[in-house]
């Protein structure tokens, strides 16, 4: 078998793997790999090693570092292009293993872990810089492959995974062990070990999207699931608040209950006390919070239909459309492409509009460019709402571009870049 290297992007709801010059793109929540995968490295990844990548590490501000021999390189995964490298690994990371890693990970802690053969070597994150150190991952890592890991994992649920030749391991990061029952095959993860390319892909020169007519209210909730997820149970976000389908706050328990819950297995209805202590059991739960979005997935058990998470996403969606319409006099005129930014801002939050005001002087003048300067959502103790900035300041540059070129506002232009 060809190396495996992987990664889970910073939002939680891709995580991506490479072999050889292809890739795929898993889905996280439908655990199993996109249609239309693999896809050629090289097709997909500008600037990006072309094949043969040793190891991959996303950081919290969406920047992913892939190493290749001797040299790193860092990525903008949100903008898909390289923002520093390829440069020796001994210029980005002092005292790193500096002819090479096989594999890396960002642990739940904040520090991160290197292996090369045998070894290991730990990055503080509390002092930012390479413990000098290397280690036996005999020793510190009970059963994880002691010859050499070839992919390390942080999953969203907080279950690290190690992957070596055609096995994969869970580690338990509370007790420091194997979990039981592991190693095992990784052919219990759809798509991997990965087979050929699904498709030629096109070469030459990429033509800007015609754009697409669409609502902004139909695409909302796909742009917006890319960075909530879309989750059926009851959560913690990182704030600790209990949260559910593409981010919806339900932080009162009788909030919950007005929703139609049913039981995961049965599907039968949830009673109202049943969702009561639900809620609670999902609010008073430790850590889950810390363990990330996907943690209470081994504990809960009421779900929502799909249904039912189409229209409480429809019906916020409409909430802030109407206050939008209402505080934007010229509304109805921005380019779609605007209206879908301004609708992702407030999804999540921060007194928008109201609290605004360069933003809504910006706007108001049809100013895009300067309303994407003033499109940043805070992301002081939530690194993960940085995925988000970056496709609004994306939206405001698109809505700048289609009034100076002439293009068709009522058409929806993003994920392209115009």
């Amino acid at each position: 078998m060809e190396k495996l290297c992987g990664f889970v992007a910073p939002s939680g709801v891709k995580a991506y793997f490479f072999t050889g010059d292809r890739y795929i793109r898993y889905d996280i929540e439908r655990d199993s790999i996109d249609d239309g995968y693999p896809l050629r490295i090289g097709d997909q990844w500008p600037g990006l090693f072309d094949r043969d990548i040793d190891a991959a590490l996303p950081w919290s501000d969406g920047t992913v570092f892939f190493f290749r021999g001797e040299q790193c390189l860092s990525y903008d995964l949100e903008n898909g292009a390289v923002r520093d490298g390829p440069r020796p690994i001994a210029d980005v990371w002092p005292g790193l293993f500096p002819s090479g890693v096989d594999a890396a990970v960002l642990w739940g802690s904040g520090n991160a872990y290197f292996f090369r053969g045998g070894l290991y070597q730990r990055f503080d994150g509390a002092t930012g810089q390479i413990d000098p150190e290397q280690r036996p991952i005999a020793e510190d890592w009970p059963g994880i492959f002691p010859g050499g890991i070839e992919t390390a994992l942080w999953w969203p649920s907080g279950n690290p995974y190690f992957f070596a030749g055609d096995q994969y391991a869970r580690h338990d990061p509370d007790s420091g062990a194997l979990v039981e029952e592991y190693p095992r095959s990784i052919s219990d993860w759809p798509g991997l070990p990965i087979g050929p390319l699904a498709a030629p892909t096109p070469t030459g020169p990429v033509e800007t999207p015609a754009g697409r007519a669409v609502s902004v209210r139909e695409v909302f909730p796909g742009f917006s699931a890319d960075f909530e997820g879309r989750l059926p149970y009851l959560y913690q976000d990182i704030k600790g608040l209990v949260t559910i389908g593409v981010g919806n706050l339900v932080d009162a328990p009788e909030e919950a209950a007005a929703l139609p819950f049913v039981h995961k297995d049965s599907r039968t209805p949830a009673t109202h006390d049943e969702i009561v202590a639900e809620w609670h059991m999902i609010k008073n739960a430790p850590d889950l919070a810390r363990k990330g979005h996907l943690a209470a997935k081994k504990i809960h058990n009421l779900e929502l239909p799909d249904a039912a998470i189409d229209d409480l996403v429809r019906r916020r969606f409409d909430v802030n459309e109407a206050r939008l319409a209402a505080f934007f006099p010229g509304w109805a005129q921005w380019p779609a492409d605007a209206r879908l930014g301004a609708h992702s801002i407030a999804w999540a939050g921060a007194f928008f509009p109201n609290r605004w005001p360069t933003f809504t002087a910006a706007a108001n003048a049809g100013d895009w460019l300067a309303a994407a300067a003033e499109s940043h959502l805070r992301e002081d103790g939530n690194p993960g709402v940085a995925p988000r900035n970056r496709a609004n300041q994306r939206l405001f540059a698109n809505a700048a571009a289609v009034v100076a070129r002439g293009l068709d506002p009522t058409l929806i232009y993003y994920p392209a870049t115009l």
